[in-house]
């Protein structure tokens, strides 16, 4: 090639306009509902799948949520995904080397009762009442669908993640403190492109966080 044809092409390839980089997907995003019939209202933070800009929940997949609830103030923990929900369970969680945390689902913050009081003020109507409720709970927990820390708990959890880097967590069924390991305990952190890496802790929860008005 002529020293002119070279010179020709240099400049045609400074005058081709740069090809943009795509950006990282953001990990944490916030999601604003309204309950249509009791006007209830919550904002909630999580960190689902994606592919491109999509963002998905799998049905059998567990996913952080750090949500402000108009009922129950600030929870912070784990939900299931897809479009049928399964119980989640106890939950292990941990950030970065943090002792981990183990949230119980009978420890989710409660509903508003709208049940009778025992009309007779004795002790066996009272023991009745007492073992009733106690099953109840343990009902709501074992199909709880969600396993949330609320109150000073889920305000250390959240502090731990905002000075964090890194979050993993699974259910605490998984792992057996005894006999064959179950090779679903390795299975923590989110599927990226070299493999199951921690979830990232980075600048999109903060900026998720305060569209959410969480402090």
């Amino acid at each position: 090639m002529t020293r002119a044809g070279v010179l020709a092409l240099s400049l045609a390839l400074i005058a081709m306009p740069a090809v943009a980089k795509e950006k990282p997907p953001k990990t944490w995003q916030a999601t604003r509902t309204t309950d249509p019939i009791t006007g209830a209202t919550s904002c909630v933070v999580s960190a689902l799948d994606y592919v491109g800009k999509l963002r998905y929940s799998r049905t059998g997949y567990l996913y952080p949520v750090i949500e402000m609830n108009s009922w129950h103030g600030l929870l912070v923990g784990v939900s299931s995904g897809g479009r049928f929900r399964l119980p989640t369970g106890t939950i292990v969680w941990r950030v970065d080397d943090q002792p981990f945390r183990e949230l119980k689902p009978e420890d989710n913050p409660q509903g508003v009762s709208v049940s009778a009081s025992p009309t007779a003020n004795d002790a066996a109507t009272k023991a009745m009442a007492d073992a009733m409720a106690f099953s109840n709970k343990l009902i709501m927990s074992a199909t709880a669908t969600s396993t949330l820390a609320s109150g000073e708990v889920a305000k250390a959890m959240l502090s731990e993640l905002r000075a964090g880097q890194g979050l993993i967590f699974r259910a605490a069924a998984i792992s057996s403190p005894y006999g064959l390991p179950d090779p679903n305990m390795m299975r923590v952190g989110q599927l990226q492109k070299d493999g199951l890496k921690p979830i990232p802790v980075d600048a999109s929860l903060a900026t998720a966080l305060a569209e959410c008005g969480i402090e």
